[in-house]
């Protein structure tokens, strides 16, 4: 059965549908360096009494990194979708996985001395309550960091060139980093640091048919229409069809890291 999108759901993605596809070895994670970084400040016995909260953890990679780096700790990994989680709790039994609402976070306040969001804040239909809500479970002196793509950053990108329908669905659910600067210092986050990592590459074209045709590989997909989706598969036909199987497109990318810290 071919996978389409749900275009009723206030949600970007229902990734119920897609949890047991979305595992792949593309999306694995080192050690989070902002973790790294924020435990080399601490005293030296930090590590064992650390909490950390991953909010919007997905299938649980990033936590599961951080374990191997930090045993002791204690991690919780949030996220709205069940069926994630059950691939979560397949990785690793010794972290605590949650199935919530980053808007409302079911949390105490400063409960956690450092929160992640990586790659899904986007899928939260309100910023504002998450950002209070991830503001309100750090103790005093901890950090928040969000990575993502910046859309406007990277309008080259060749999932935006054939699915032009993908990059506008972006425009409306990410933020510009600097509206999102601007919230976490509305809100009441301190010392607020970006990061960005641009990356330009030549993407054959033949081998994108075949990443595009696979919809779950990226949320830029399953999040448009089923029309604009077919839309683009053709576009992609055609190129095939007018140049040979060897025609490489340029693309770009670019990563933004964004770090701030609660008033201690």
């Amino acid at each position: 059965m071919p996978i389409k999108n749900h275009p009723k759901s206030p949600h970007r993605v229902n990734y119920d549908d897609i949890a047991h596809l979305y595992d792949e070895p593309s999306r694995d994670h080192d050690v989070d360096p902002r973790l790294v970084e924020f435990a080399g400040w601490q005293p030296a016995a930090f590590p064992a009494t650390m909490r950390l909260l991953d909010v919007g953890c997905g299938t649980g990679k990033q936590l599961t990194a951080n374990r191997g780096r930090y045993p002791q700790a204690q991690m919780v990994g949030l996220d709205f979708s069940a069926g994630m989680l059950r691939q979560a709790r397949n990785r690793s039994q010794s972290i605590w996985w949650v199935n919530g609402n980053g808007m409302q976070l079911p949390f105490p306040p400063a409960a956690f001395d450092f929160v992640s969001n990586q790659f899904s804040y986007h899928h939260v239909p309100q910023k504002e309550p998450l950002i209070a809500e991830i503001l309100r479970v750090l103790k005093p002196g901890g950090r928040f960091a969000m990575r993502n793509i910046d859309p406007w950053a990277m309008p080259g990108w060749i999932i935006y060139q054939y699915f032009p329908a993908a990059l506008e669905r972006d425009y409306s659910d990410f933020w510009p980093i600097d509206s999102f600067i601007s919230l976490l210092e509305e809100t009441g986050f301190t010392g607020v640091q970006v990061t960005r990592n641009h990356l330009a590459r030549q993407e054959k074209l033949s081998d994108f048919q075949q990443y595009a045709s696979q919809r779950y590989r990226t949320s830029q997909l399953m999040a448009i229409s089923d029309e604009a989706y077919q839309a683009g598969l053709q576009r992609i036909e055609e190129a095939l069809q007018e140049s040979p199987s060897e025609t490489h497109i340029a693309s770009q990318l670019c990563f933004v890291t964004v770090v701030g810290e609660k008033p201690a």
